[in-house]
């Protein structure tokens, strides 16, 4: 299985924690397509686990970066791609940014609207030049 099949099933998991499941083992393992390898399912928990954690703190960026937009005005799909998106950017040093983007573009292009797919890329796009410009 792959890292992209990972993370699409780590945004499952997070997408029912925040709609208030847990998101757990029930979840992963009943999803059609799981990730069977134990590194990747390491690696959905490891999203799942990061996301939770710091879900203020992500969510919060999300609200900074759509002005236009409240928080509770996202699709709760959208936001947590994008809480995924950003834990990987902020704390998974092994993913490169630009993956993290397109990785979350491409994951809202299978299962949202097309809109969202230009609304999640620009968000995760101006937090990252605004981060580069920071030094961070």
């Amino acid at each position: 299985m792959s890292k992209h099949a990972a993370r699409r099933a780590a945004v499952q998991l997070v997408y029912e924690n925040i709609l208030g499941g847990e998101g757990g083992d029930d979840t992963l393992f009943g999803l059609i397509k799981y990730p069977k390898d134990d590194e990747d399912i390491a690696f959905v928990y490891e999203l799942f686990d990061g996301v939770t954690k710091h879900s203020n703190e992500l969510d919060n960026i999300i609200s900074d970066y759509s002005p236009k937009r409240e928080l509770s005005r996202i699709p709760v799909f959208v936001r947590a791609t994008l809480r995924i998106a950003l834990y990987e950017i902020m704390y998974h040093s092994d993913t490169s940014v630009s993956v993290a983007i397109n990785e979350a573009v491409e994951i809202i292009k299978r299962y949202s609207e097309p809109s969202e797919a230009v609304f999640v890329n620009g968000l995760l796009g101006a937090y990252s030049k605004a981060c580069s410009a920071d030094g961070g």
